[in-house]
């Protein structure tokens, strides 16, 4: 964790958004690994805030708590804002599958009202790059509800309801089911013919259980797997069936 906060965790420029890099290797001609900072973060991050978080999860809620560093707390919280307050700013108010972070001294700065850009994108209309779809990913929303679960703050369920309104509106089709859009920045984007299975194992799940009691599946009582099945936690115990005299 002290790596991730020292080398990957970055504030944008100029409003000082918190996101994560990447190290991204390269091999010199003799040989040796170069490390090189990519300021990028893919949807697909959002979940580590959530993942911080879960370190409470032995010790209760927030109010009587948690068992989470202070530092990784903070990251959680103040990442967790950033995430979401960034969405306001996309035409269709869903997170893009990956963006690039303005810093200080890269040459961009001061060119556009965002803290970041989808690379490769192109005028509404036009034909959009990878990065600039929403595949009805739920990373962000498994975060809104951890953070939810674990401190109470009804900013979060705020969040995962504007993200599920947006959800509705854009990506919704008639015939029923979902589909993932390919521009987030075009409210009249195209569709593509498909629902990713975590749609609804994932997405559909966290945005339940955002709004539900915190009785549901509690998370001192179950864990999540990576396609947030639950798993009861339990005690293992044995009987001894022998005598020791």
């Amino acid at each position: 964790m002290a790596a991730i906060h020292n080398g990957l965790v970055k504030k944008s420029h100029p409003n000082n958004y918190t996101y994560t890099s990447e190290f991204i290797p390269s091999r010199a001609k003799r040989g040796q690994i170069n490390w090189r900072t990519e300021h990028k973060q893919d949807h697909l991050v959002c979940f580590f805030g959530g993942s911080l978080m879960l370190g409470a999860t032995t010790a209760g809620a927030d109010v009587h708590r948690v068992s989470v560093p202070p530092r990784d707390e903070e990251l959680t919280l103040v990442g967790q804002r950033d995430w979401t307050t960034g969405r306001e700013l996309i035409e269709t108010g869903l997170s893009p599958e990956i963006v690039h972070f303005r810093y200080e001294g890269d040459g961009t700065t001061g060119t556009s009202k965002r803290d970041w850009y989808i690379k490769g994108a192109r005028p509404a209309g036009e034909e959009p790059p990878y990065d600039a779809r929403y595949i009805l990913r739920p990373e962000t929303i498994e975060s809104l509800f951890i953070a939810y679960r674990l401190t109470g703050d009804e900013q979060y369920r705020k969040y995962g309801w504007e993200i599920f309104q947006a959800i509705e509106k854009y990506c919704r089709v008639e015939s029923g089911g979902y589909a993932s859009i390919l521009n987030v920045d075009d409210v009249n984007s195209k569709l593509e013919d498909r629902m990713e299975t975590f749609m609804m194992s994932e997405t559909l799940k966290y945005l339940y259980l955002l709004f539900s009691d915190s009785t549901v599946l509690p998370l001192d009582k179950y864990v999540f797997n990576t396609e947030a099945h639950p798993l009861p936690i339990f005690t293992p115990h044995s009987t001894r069936t022998f005598s020791t005299s």
